[in-house]
């Protein structure tokens, strides 16, 4: 069959990150490369985490809304984490029936047998527990419902490490940070609420504001003006922030889960790099990749991220001090795996010296991790030195027949699909893509001709 051919081989891959970490008597690792919500059971198996609490978008309205949500949770997030893992131990969610089984199939099966991850498929949490029963879990996020099994990090360590507030307190070099903790139980939502607004409201702008916990710079607002700042505290007051308040209670007060931040805008950088490392188990750290982020210019959403692998060796030698700094501070802390830093750059100037910010901590596999495993399929073997993993886009074409669009692209090794999920109720189909060229410009003419399929 056509897609069992290997056709992407990775420099390295998460399971050969843990390999190097195995202890004698170790159980094996299960990457469980899911995000969870606090707000929305994905399904009757898949119930969302009442203690450690997420801040997205609202919750969806419509069935339409919910069901996209879960697509992109539950199958294209976690094919897009599956396709780094390597040869391990992996587990993937059914949605509804088993089509998305035979998607995931098809993604993971471009590489070699000995890259290709062992997939446990499961209907839900406690069918995983069932089919694992002496696994040790590796978690993107936390979920209350693993806490009696073993683990690589302790649930609670991660929610912290995932956190905000924990970051603005770390220690480590960050913009100016002002921290608002709103879990007093004496207090009544609605006081919250009021003091939350006039918080906000005490700031001069520009400033950006954020939420505790959020992912792809979901709870993350850069306030320019005074009507974004209302904007800001509506949605605070009738969705998110109110969302999250309504949930606290004695299990999870503890972890500030509805804290809010207040932190300088940096505008003397020059560069923001998306870094993917991973964290020994002694405490050091290996360096693996450093990306630009692709931002939406109004929402500040995040819709991919590109890699320039002529420029690593640089990147490499200008974030390794900082790199070892936050590797330093999360073996403290009791973590080790993948981790992601956001870091801003201010070269030396004739006043001061180059400087860094970490504006952003992913203790988790990040967005990118994927791409820095590329560079020998892309840059080293066919001269591709620019690469881009994209944000799921929405195509009216099959899978088979979008292949078939991009055929050059696709036998060129120029365009890797990552995750793909195809929606028998919507007959629509929802995919990642990692595409790679020679320059910059060739790799902005690819991501648009992907770009005018999709709708």
């Amino acid at each position: 069959m056509e897609f069992s051919k290997p056709q992407v081989t990775l420099d390295t891959s998460l399971a050969d990150l843990y390999a190097d970490e195995y202890r004698e008597g170790d159980p094996k690792t299960t990457l469980v490369p899911c995000y969870w919500c606090s707000d929305l059971d994905y399904n009757k198996f898949i119930p969302k985490t009442s203690k450690y609490l997420y801040q997205g978008t609202p919750p969806p309205n419509t069935d339409k809304e919910k069901r996209e949500l879960v697509i992109q949770c539950l199958s294209l997030e976690c094919q897009r984490f599956t396709f780094a893992a390597g040869r391990m131990e992996t587990v993937l969610f059914d949605i509804r029936d088993f089509t998305s089984r035979l998607d995931a199939i098809k993604t993971m099966n471009v590489l070699p047998n000995w890259q290709r991850p062992n997939i446990t498929f499961a209907k839900g949490i406690d069918d995983l527990m069932q089919q694992r029963p002496d696994a040790q879990f590796a978690l993107v996020v936390p979920h209350e419902k693993f806490a009696s099994r073993q683990q690589t990090v302790d649930s609670d360590v991660l929610y912290k490490l995932l956190s905000k507030r924990y970051l603005a307190l770390s220690g480590l070099p960050t913009p100016q940070t002002n921290v608002l903790d709103l879990d007093d139980s004496s207090q009544c939502v609605e006081s919250k609420l009021s003091k939350a607004v006039s918080w906000i409201r005490n700031f001069d702008i520009p400033r950006v504001f954020k939420t505790q916990q959020g992912m792809s710079s979901v709870g993350t607002f850069l306030i320019r003006t005074e009507q974004e700042r209302e904007d800001l505290i509506d949605l605070l007051s009738e969705n998110i922030l109110r969302t999250t308040l309504d949930s606290v209670n004695s299990t999870n007060a503890y972890l500030y889960p509805s804290s809010l931040l207040s932190q300088e805008m940096i505008t003397q950088a020059q560069e923001c790099f998306a870094t993917s490392f991973f964290v020994r188990r002694n405490g050091n750290a290996t360096f693996l990749g450093a990306c630009r982020q692709d931002m939406d210019s109004e929402s500040n959403a995040w819709l991919g991220a590109s890699i320039r692998y002529l420029d690593q060796g640089r990147l490499r030698k200008r974030l390794w001090p900082v790199v070892c700094q936050i590797a330093t501070y999360l073996h403290g802390e009791g973590y080790y795996g993948p981790a992601g830093a956001d870091i801003m750059l201010a070269n030396a100037s004739a006043t001061q010296s180059a400087r860094h910010w970490i504006i952003d901590l992913n203790v988790r596999m990040t967005g990118s991790l994927t791409l820095a495993f590329l560079r020998g399929h892309f840059s080293e073997m066919r001269g591709l030195h620019e690469a881009s993993i994209t944000q799921r886009f929405k195509f009216k074409h099959k899978r088979d027949d979008f292949r078939k669009l991009f055929a050059t692209e696709v036998a060129e090794g120029r365009l890797i699909i990552v995750a793909w999920f195809y929606d028998t109720i919507s007959e629509v189909s929802w995919g990642n893509l990692i595409v790679g060229a020679e320059d910059e410009r060739g790799l902005k003419g690819l991501i648009e001709k992907v770009r005018s399929f999709a709708f």
